[in-house]
């Protein structure tokens, strides 16, 4: 492991590692260690890139380490993909450690997966990373069928596990919790990568089929008829709203100053156009926390990419910072679509309840300006939130009504672990057990609009969250035309789109800097 990786991996304060107890150390004894990458996509997409960071990072660290990848693709083919037949998938990959990288909504159904490998494949260690294990560490560890859980940046950390099962290095596994033989849990601190630019750029070979890219979706609601590409410029915001899992991690980021990661622009731009050039790309989709998390980074990137590519893109915003000027800037550079929050159109209650200071009039004349740039709007709005009422809800459908948004997307509050809303909800006794399979388009897809909170009837009656749910879905049916064909837009045409599970959060410098673009 390189330096970088050796200082990271360095924990305090904690007892001596009672490696006799591990079940694992040194277990892994092929001279080519293969390890099976994996993560959940109940909505179709097939690219993960906090393993496309991993991946990135072993194959220039370790070469001699074999990389596969065999992700629970439910929707392709249910079938199939039942977690008895997936244990069976990953058993004819004769592997040395299986790794998933979980969100939160995505831990429940999973569980059910985790226990059928463990019953095929009990001589196969099992680490989970993403927000789940990063959020909800005792949950995580405390399921019987889990191994190891990686709880910060996983770079380094899953090189570390892969150390630990070679027995090539003594002590844990830094950056992971580790369960020992009798139950207990050792515990390590969270990798906090700072220089991000120390690591290699995102592996997207891992994905690809025997035919490529032909029949991967690399985008739920990116534009047809061309290659869509996620990226990422960086890691990190600075905003704590209070339904976000970004908030905790913020919250435990020891220097705050290094929270927003970003990389040089002039790098970015050089990978982008390898990747256009490699795969063919016509389309990016920047999946940043907040891709304006920092202005200098913006300025440059835009001026670059614009002299250099050109290719149009999307990009998460907030609607303080789209002025005008910035619209017009972001257009000129290839800007096809921002994606931002509304949430909730009563701005009492986005104010006092999420965290979110905007009024609906900067809503109002940030969405006029992208429309003017000739750029799209995709809104994105909780319903079902703790303490809402019938009312909030009803504002939210006129807000979204008023703008007419390119794309109106809805989603039911699902409470995350760690975060703000999540600890109101506890508090107020509004949380349910939701050992099922929800997501951000499950409500959507199924056309079935349960609260995922207690019904609270005084504020908001399940009949009346269920009839306004649909509401907003006859609304989406007949608004939502966001397209592309041949580089122009066609907003007269309508299609059926999903989007991405994400974060939607703000930046650094204050919303008149960033608008002054």
């Amino acid at each position: 492991m390189n330096s970088k990786a050796e200082v990271i991996a360095v924990s305090s304060d904690r007892p001596p590692y009672p490696q006799s107890k591990s079940k694992w150390f040194g277990r892994a004894k092929r001279d080519r260690f293969r390890l099976v990458f994996s993560f959940y996509s109940p909505d179709g997409c097939e690219i993960s890139m906090p393993i496309a960071s991993m991946s990135a990072y072993l194959k220039k660290q370790y070469p001699e380490v074999e990389l596969l990848l065999d992700p629970v693709l439910v929707l392709s083919d249910p079938e199939e993909y039942t977690a008895e037949n997936f244990a069976r998938r990953i058993a004819k990959h004769d592997a040395d450690l299986i790794a998933f990288s979980i969100m939160s909504p995505h831990w429940p159904p999973m569980e059910a997966y985790f226990a059928a490998l463990k019953k095929l494949l009990p001589d196969l260690p099992v680490l989970i990373g993403g927000y789940q294990p990063t959020l909800s560490q005792d949950e995580t560890i405390g399921n019987s069928n889990i191994d190891y859980i990686c709880v910060g940046d996983g770079e380094y950390a899953v090189a570390n596990v892969i150390d630990h099962l070679r027995g090539s290095k003594e002590g844990p596994a830094d950056g992971n919790w580790e369960k020992l033989v009798d139950g207990s849990i050792y515990v390590t601190e969270p990798h906090q990568i700072e220089d991000i630019q120390a690591l290699p750029f995102a592996d997207y070979n891992i994905f690809e089929k025997e035919d490529g890219f032909e029949r991967v979706n690399s985008s739920i609601f990116g534009p047809k008829g061309v290659f869509v590409l996620p990226v990422m410029t960086g890691r990190g915001c600075p905003y704590k709203c209070t339904y976000c899992c970004n908030t905790p991690l913020l919250e435990s980021w020891k220097s705050k100053k290094t929270f927003l990661r970003k990389h040089a622009p002039q790098a970015m731009v050089d990978e982008l156009i390898r990747l256009r050039d490699k795969y063919n790309v016509g389309y990016f989709e920047f999946w940043d926390e907040l891709f304006l998390s920092n202005l200098k980074f913006v300025r440059a990137f835009f001026a670059i990419y614009k002299e250099k590519l050109g290719l149009p893109f999307s990009i998460n915003s907030r609607v303080e910072v789209m002025n005008e000027k910035f619209c017009t800037t972001a257009a000129e550079a290839g800007c096809h679509t921002i994606w931002f929050g509304i949430e909730s159109g009563d701005e009492e209650y986005r104010s006092k309840m999420l965290g979110r200071k905007m009024k609906n009039q900067q809503v109002i004349d940030a969405a006029a300006n992208c429309k003017k740039a000739g750029i799209n709007r995709l809104t994105f709005n909780i319903v079902g939130m703790p303490g809402e009422t019938a009312a909030n809800m009803r504002a939210t459908l006129s807000l979204n009504q008023q703008i007419a948004p390119e794309f109106f997307f809805f989603f039911p509050f699902i409470p995350l672990r760690g975060t703000p809303l999540y600890e109101t909800a506890k508090r107020e006794g509004l949380l349910q057990d939701l050992k099922k399979n929800i997501h951000y388009l499950s409500s959507s897809n199924d056309k079935e609009f349960t609260l995922n909170l207690k019904e609270q009837p005084e504020l908001l009656s399940q009949q009346q969250y269920s009839e306004l749910c649909f509401e907003m879905l006859q609304f989406q049916e007949a608004n939502n035309r966001l397209s592309y064909t041949d580089g122009e837009f066609e907003q007269g045409a309508t299609t059926s789109a999903d989007v991405q599970d994400k974060s939607f959060v703000l930046t650094e410098d204050s919303p008149e800097e960033l608008g002054a673009l």
